[in-house]
């Protein structure tokens, strides 16, 4: 007899179980490297000055661009977050259905959001004049952090819709 509210994450984890989990895993984890950014990083960077601040954030963009298993996990967790919200539309009306197709939509917003904001605004700063940094550095430095607050938020939630999803299957 099974008991209510049971935890399957405690049972065989069947496929959708192990993928589910997998994309709250890989969305929390995406959230708190934003979060880290956001609380220190970002912080960090602007007691170093606009022109240091700026080559040094050139140099973080770089990197990230370049490092494979950054995008790995960074692409990775919004294709998961895509299958699990294909799932979740055949499973809509199973108990946590809903939580799990939430989850998934909001695990693809931090990619969307990279897409749309962080990354035009990464490729201006590379093309800025040093001469002109104090001013580019503080446009930057607020509406970049800004953009990844929501990349922050939509991760941390995105894993807790997704988990509790899994809670009441």
């Amino acid at each position: 007899m099974e008991r209510p509210g049971r935890w399957p994450l405690t049972e065989a984890m069947n496929p959708v179980t192990t993928l589910t989990a997998t994309t709250a895993l890989a969305s929390a984890a995406a959230g708190g490297l934003f979060y880290g950014f956001s609380t220190f990083v970002m912080r960090g960077l602007d007691r170093t000055g606009p022109v240091a601040a700026i080559t040094a954030m050139r140099g973080i963009n770089a990197e990230a661009n370049a490092n494979p298993a950054f995008l790995l996990f960074f692409l990775g967790s919004a294709v998961l977050a895509m299958a699990v919200g294909v799932v979740a539309l055949f499973q809509l009306n199973r108990p946590g259905g809903w939580l799990l197709l939430a989850g998934a939509i909001v695990g693809v917003l931090p990619l969307v959001v990279t897409m749309l904001f962080n990354v035009p605004m990464n490729n201006h700063l590379d093309g800025v004049d040093l001469a002109d940094a104090a001013t580019e550095w503080q446009t930057y430095l607020s509406t970049w952090t800004a953009w990844n607050h929501v990349r922050t938020g939509s991760g941390l939630l995105a894993g807790a819709l997704l988990l509790a999803g899994l809670r009441y299957r």
